[in-house]
């Protein structure tokens, strides 16, 4: 989950709430979606975060923390709000206003209306946001979740944290330029079509945080700003295909070079992949491949934890960076986006790749289940604070919202739905065996009603 920076508005609920409902440091992480250092040093420095709200100016007026006209209402709605939540279940602004009429009538307070303009303030009390209720962590189910933690260690077991590896791809609308911007109220808000360029990128890395050279895949072989270039030279492995997915083609080929680095090393190696239709299952000498288990890739796999996430923030800064740059000639948004080449996509794909510290892809391992016993730095952090705050700076100077930015293109289809031979093969023997089954069951159906006729 991605960590937000306090801001002092956020630090004073914090503290109120710890002091009034007694909620424990989880709780508070969970609901402010931030690090514990923060929740600790809010509590630690109460009193000076205080005295700096109270001091503050807002139009000449001190700011308050206002106390709701109906408290107990507020209180217990709210607290109807979390237990409905934690379960997944989606609620619209209709729903809470009927729950807290509801609730009004219980302890017959006469003069309650659950109006819009209550309701906005119920909002912004509680920092309760619309989103769209999406992604497939929802549908995990736990207990295979856990099942496949306790195996863990056993499947790691003879292996150094140097030789365990998952890798997993990745969709990047490497054009993707801000598609929100601030406007006069007269202005008519337009910027042409979005740039849906994209270019999926395969990363890979180890549980001691090394993160590998990555494997890029495009849509043209040679695209022409790669003229006059030899593509060996490139800091990524180039490879390319009509829909820039990722094939069985392409990872098997990627495989077998992974795993002749590892002969040339001595070295035996596990990796980690997701059961895509993309990712062959096949015999290598020096590593063995393992598949995590169908529908959890979005908790156990340690590239989806945070890897691919603050990778993808510092791409995006430097795209922003570019950006700010050439913004005073470029007449269109079309034209901006159009500006920025594959070539310098690769490059800063590179760069990004780079400074995803070995820290926060330990700790990725470690959040998703992959424990080591080498003293590796497992604190906790799911993401170096250093990439969101390098993003955030230059997305206020462009007035970006941060998250929108760095996630549009999540849900990208990353490969294809082809099958692979083995796969398919093993398909069609399975489909054959169904087929023999049924063919049995009418056989015997059939004896028996003619025996009874």
């Amino acid at each position: 989950m991605p960590r937000t920076a306090l801001t002092l508005s956020d630090k004073v609920k914090l503290i109120e709430l710890k002091e009034t409902q007694k909620l424990s440091t989880k709780e508070l992480i969970t609901r402010f979606k931030c690090g514990k250092t923060q929740i600790y040093d809010a509590i630690k420095n109460k009193e000076k975060i205080m005295d700096e709200w109270v001091n503050s100016k807002n139009s000449g007026k001190s700011k308050r923390v206002k106390t709701p006209s109906f408290e107990q209402i507020d209180q217990k709605l709210y607290e109807w709000f979390v237990s409905v939540r934690s379960k997944n279940l989606p609620i619209s602004g209709p729903i809470i206003q009927t729950e807290a009429m509801k609730l009004a009538e219980k302890m017959n307070v006469k003069d309650f209306k659950a109006s819009n303009g209550w309701l906005e303030k119920f909002k912004k009390r509680h920092d309760i946001v619309w989103k769209q209720v999406s992604g497939e962590a929802n549908d995990v189910n736990q207990e295979t979740v856990v099942e496949w933690k306790q195996k863990i260690s056993r499947l790691i077991a003879g292996y150094e944290a140097k030789d365990v590896y998952n890798a997993d791809e990745t969709g990047l609308f490497f054009r993707g330029i801000p598609t929100k911007s601030l406007v006069q109220k007269s202005e008519s808000c337009s910027g042409g079509k979005k740039a849906k360029d994209r270019l999926t990128v395969f990363m890979c890395g180890s549980m001691t945080g090394e993160i590998r050279k990555p494997l890029v895949i495009g849509k043209s072989k040679k695209p022409r700003c790669f003229k006059n270039m030899d593509i060996s030279s490139l800091p990524v492995i180039w490879k390319f295909n009509k829909k820039a997915w990722m094939t069985t083609e392409i990872m098997e080929k990627w495989l077998r070079y992974f795993n002749a680095d590892m002969r040339s090393q001595n070295r035996n190696v596990l990796i980690f992949l997701d059961n895509a239709a993309c990712h062959p299952k096949i015999e290598l000498s020096n590593t063995k491949i393992l598949m995590l288990p169908p529908n959890t890739t979005s908790i156990t796999q340690p590239m989806d934890q945070g890897v691919i996430y603050t990778f993808k923030s510092y791409y995006r800064k430097f795209l922003l960076q570019s950006l700010l740059c050439k913004m005073d000639n470029c007449s269109s948004a079309h034209q901006l986006a159009k500006s920025i080449s594959v070539l310098d996509a690769v490059n800063w794909i590179a760069l990004a790749c780079d400074n995803v510290k070995a820290e926060c892809v330990q700790n990725c391992f470690h959040k998703a289940g992959f424990l080591s016993n080498e003293g590796t730095n497992t604190n906790g952090i799911d993401l170096p604070e250093n990439a969101l705050n390098d993003i955030n700076e230059e997305c206020v100077i462009a007035n970006v919202d941060v998250e929108d930015f760095i996630t549009f293109d999540k849900e990208l289809q990353r490969f294809s739905a082809t099958i692979s031979n083995t796969n398919l093969l093993e398909l069609t023997t399975k489909a054959r065996e169904c087929a023999e089954r049924a063919a049995l069951k009418h056989k015997k159906q059939s004896n028996i009603k003619n025996y009874f006729s």
